[in-house]
């Protein structure tokens, strides 16, 4: 498993969808959004996302820190 299918993973398991860009500058674009437009969700829209990282080490935070505090809400 790839690091992204990781992350991946991770953001469906607490309702995220991510998807990706990468312009050419060396840094990928994680965009995170809910998952009720999952299937018709790009990286541009039609949502809007709730959180956009610059790079993986900023998204794999983002993402930790949303299991967190969707574990501690369902406590």
């Amino acid at each position: 498993m790839t690091r992204f299918q990781e992350l991946e993973r991770a953001a469906e398991e607490v309702g995220l969808t991510v998807k990706t860009w990468s312009p050419g500058d060396g840094v990928t674009r994680y965009r995170f959004f809910n998952d009720a437009l999952r299937h018709k969700q790009s990286y541009f829209g039609p949502g809007n996302g709730v959180y956009t990282a610059l790079g993986y080490s900023d998204a794999s935070t983002f993402v930790t820190g949303y299991v967190v505090g969707y574990a501690k809400a369902k406590a």
